[in-house]
């Protein structure tokens, strides 16, 4: 890894668990064991900083998504994989986070802003490979779907703030995915997701 994107991801997980405004280019700097000097040479300010990690981010994210989808069957599939993958995730950073882009940071705003509008675009081709694919509906309104699936990350942030929780990250991701998909599938989908959950309470591990 690059020095520029080394110190990009450093801070930005500092940022994903902190929040930004809490944390110092000082406290990235001594995190990173480098000068704050050697920052700067990449970055003029915090600002820019973050951008470069949404930007990098974001780009890491699609192509591991590009990669997912190619080695799947079908867009069910990956789902499903992508549900799997969470299976151990009980906490979710970013609330803070996405708080202070909001509150303090115009242009990451704009830059967000601008990722999410192509990850909307993302979202619908992929969507759309699904019904060519004959595991979605063919009637699926896809700019609901995006929607739906863009909202998830505000639905975390908003259980993030329920003290106590009375579920786990887990079952909330689960629940909600398991039922979008559902939704979405077509009569051949649904027997892959029916698959799914029932290879889920085989083994046990089905929560809902």
């Amino acid at each position: 890894m690059e020095i520029k994107e080394r110190i990009a991801f450093q801070a930005g997980e500092l940022f994903m668990v902190h929040g930004v405004k809490n944390i110092s280019m000082d406290e990235v700097a001594s995190t990173l064991g480098m000068s704050k000097r050697t920052i700067y040479q990449h970055f003029k300010d915090k600002e820019e900083l973050l951008i470069y990690f949404l930007q990098e981010k974001e780009n890491q994210k699609s192509a591991g998504m590009e990669q997912l989808w190619k080695s799947m069957p079908t867009v069910i599939d990956v789902f499903l994989h992508i549900i799997e993958r969470h299976r151990n995730v009980d906490s979710f950073y970013g609330v803070k986070f996405k708080e202070d882009i909001d509150k303090y940071y115009p242009k990451a705003r704009a830059k967000m802003k601008e990722l999410r509008e192509k990850g909307f675009a993302l979202s619908k081709k992929f969507l759309s490979e699904g019904i060519e694919q004959g595991v979605i509906r063919s009637n699926l309104n896809l700019d609901v779907a995006a929607f739906l699936l863009q909202g998830t990350n505000d639905t975390y942030i908003h259980a993030m703030r329920m003290a106590p929780r009375p579920f786990s990250i887990w079952e909330l991701f689960f629940t909600m995915m398991v039922n979008f998909i559902r939704g979405i599938s077509s009569e051949k989908g649904l027997k892959i997701v029916d698959a799914y959950l029932e290879n889920q309470t085989n083994e046990k591990n089905f929560t809902i």
